[in-house]
């Protein structure tokens, strides 16, 4: 496995002279806190926790950086602590995930923070695949008979969760027949479907290369779709370390003859930037100077580039697409803040599953 890199620059048009303030920022002696908004060995934490060594040595002054987990609320509690202690001098963050994000666009009531006023520094992004059994279907990627079948079951951790996503996917392509479990996460979902009792699981890219792929070989498995790749200009690409399987778009076009468009498109196109393309960020308080901004994007910019890094990378994080600079604003706003006709699709897709959980 290589890390899969697409760095997107900051910000065009950046004056000389936020150059030469770049340049005098030095963090000697003073700690970096990164907020954690979960509790510790979490997926968040692991990740930051890996980066965490390399930071001190790319920050300028080389300062300590510490994580700092407030767990609480799907990490509302200490999203919201940085939101109300925010300090803008460079030494204090907030480190996200999915999880985060959809607490602000479902418009939970709880939520104080606003992670489109902050100051994106990376994104992380991953991949959703779906797969299934091969007493289910004989050829890969085939919906058929899926389509077919009366009942297909799921693993659903909670409808109010980033999981939802998965109900509107099914209901998106039509397959009436797959029917959610609530109560399962991820990693019990993946057991109960090793046991048989779920004919359809998914995985996220580091378990999907780790947990399916043998079985994907074997012959065991049966991949059907993963979300998709979305591309600086706008196309939806397969993953490359799966150049053979259909993304969801492909999928949607095969079962219903026309591409995905309008407000499905829309919602699609929300629901990647939630879920893949946004799937870890880092943030800096609102009101940062810039040339802080920046010296924070140039130390992630220079740590893809540390062979160290580069060798402990494909093990710790996997294949991950990595955006940095101003473009993270725009997935952030639109991971963020979800338009009345999405909300009403995914409202749509819990209330025809049975869920009385809506998005107000």
């Amino acid at each position: 496995m290589t890390l899969l890199k697409s760095v997107i620059s900051c910000a065009m048009g950046l004056t000389l002279s936020a150059g030469v303030a770049s340049a005098e920022v030095d963090f000697s002696g003073q700690t970096i806190t990164v907020v954690v908004p979960f509790g510790e060995g979490g997926g968040t934490s692991q990740v930051f926790g890996f980066f965490r060594p390399f930071l001190q040595e790319y920050l300028p002054g080389n300062p300590l950086v510490q994580l700092l987990n407030v767990p609480g609320g799907g990490s509302i509690r200490g999203a919201n602590q940085f939101h109300n202690t925010q300090t803008p001098d460079g030494t204090y963050l907030l480190a996200t995930s999915t999880s985060t994000i959809v607490n602000q666009a479902a418009r939970n009531p709880l939520v104080e923070y606003d992670l489109t006023a902050y100051e994106p520094v990376v994104l992380l992004g991953a991949e959703t695949h779906w797969f299934t059994s091969a007493s289910v279907i004989d050829e890969p990627y085939d919906f058929g008979p899926i389509l077919e079948r009366p009942l297909a079951l799921y693993a659903l951790n909670s409808p109010s969760s980033a999981d939802l996503f998965h109900v509107w996917t099914f209901h998106t392509l039509g397959i009436t027949g797959a029917k959610p479990i609530p109560g399962l996460s991820s990693s019990a979902g993946f057991q109960a479907f090793l046991r048989g009792e779920l004919q359809i699981s998914s995985h996220g890219t580091s378990n999907y290369l780790r947990q399916v792929q043998p079985g994907l070989e074997s012959g065991e498995f049966k991949d059907l779709m993963s979300f998709g790749l979305i591309q600086e200009d706008g196309t939806v690409a397969r993953m490359p370390y799966s150049p053979d399987t259909p993304t969801f778009p492909e999928q949607y076009e095969r079962i219903h003859g026309t591409a995905l468009a309008g407000d499905q498109l829309e919602a699609y196109r929300s629901i990647n930037a939630i879920w893949n393309q946004a799937s870890k960020a880092m943030f800096l308080p609102t009101g940062t100077p810039d040339e802080i901004v920046e010296v924070w994007r140039d130390a992630f910019r220079a740590i893809l580039e540390d062979p160290d890094f580069i060798a402990q990378a494909a093990e710790q994080l996997g294949p991950t697409d990595v955006i940095i600079g101003e473009a993270a604003r725009g997935i952030v706003a639109s991971a963020s803040i979800l338009s009345d006709a999405t909300i009403t699709q995914l409202n749509e897709a819990l209330a025809a599953n049975n869920f009385t959980y809506r998005i107000e």
